[in-house]
Formats: C-alpha cells, sequence, structure tokens
C-alpha cells in the first residue's frame, strides 16, 4: 500500500512542478508561493477543522519544526523558477540527488528524531546507478 502511494505522491509532485512553473509565467516566484501556500492551508484547515473535528494547535513542538514553512517557500520557488529554465524532467531528477543526500545523513545520524539507519558501502553502487541515470535525463 506504502508503494502505491509514494508511486501516486510521485505522479502528482511531477504535475505539480510543472504547473507551479506555469503559475509562474503570470506571477512572480513569490506569487506562486502565496498562492501554493494559501490554497494548501486552506484546504487543510477546512479539512481539520470542518471534517476531522480537530482541534488546530501551535504550541507544544519544538520551535525548529517549524522551519518546515520555509522549507516548503524555498523548495516551491526554486522547483518552479528552475522548471522554467531546465524543465520538469532534469528538475525533478537533479532534485532527487540532494534528497537522497540529505535523507541518507538524516537516516545515518538519526537526526530530527528518525529511527538510526546506518550508511553502509553496499548502498554505494545503487547510488551510482540512480546518478548515471539522473546524469542521463539532463545531459539527454
Amino acid at each position: 500500500m506504502y508503494l502505491l502511494f509514494l508511486i501516486l505522491a510521485g505522479i502528482l509532485q511531477g504535475a505539480m512542478v510543472s504547473l507551479n512553473a506555469q503559475l509562474g509565467n503570470y506571477y512572480s516566484l513569490y506569487g506562486v508561493c502565496f498562492f501554493v501556500h494559501v490554497i494548501a492551508a486552506i484546504i487543510l484547515i477546512v479539512y481539520l477543522v470542518g471534517w476531522k473535528k480537530t482541534k488546530i494547535r501551535l504550541f507544544g513542538v519544538p520551535k525548529y519544526i517549524y522551519t518546515v514553512g520555509f522549507m516548503g517557500v524555498i523548495i516551491v520557488a526554486t522547483s518552479s523558477w528552475c522548471t522554467l529554465k531546465i524543465g520538469a524532467t532534469a528538475m525533478t531528477s537533479l532534485s532527487v540527488i540532494g534528497q537522497m543526500l540529505s535523507s541518507a545523513l538524516i537516516d545515518h545520524f538519526g537526526w530530527f528524531g528518525a529511527e538510526k539507519r546506518a550508511f553502509s558501502c553496499r548502498q554505494l553502487p545503487c547510488y551510482a546507478l540512480v546518478l548515471a541515470g539522473i546524469l542521463l535525463v539532463v545531459n539527454g
């Protein structure tokens, strides 16, 4: 089931990146970020308060966790701008490198409360294959 959800998330991410880039033809990057995040916030508030009857609370979690909002703005802005310049496939492929590196570090060191999963040299061929594929996509 997780595999299907992840495939769906990947499909939606590819479409979202392209649509955000198209939105960038009409608005500045800040405008794109504004629309993306305001629309998402409205949908989530309606879902949480109206459907789930959940009380929204802003306190009781470590402050650094709120940096995800800044990260979201940076991701939307950079991916929208880069997609216009190099295309959705190249942008998504290149972003995979950053995702893999940061995820490997987070797993290896157990940062942010993640379960530690030590990096193994046996994983290097997999990283090399992904990198080779990305280079083929970007330079192809």
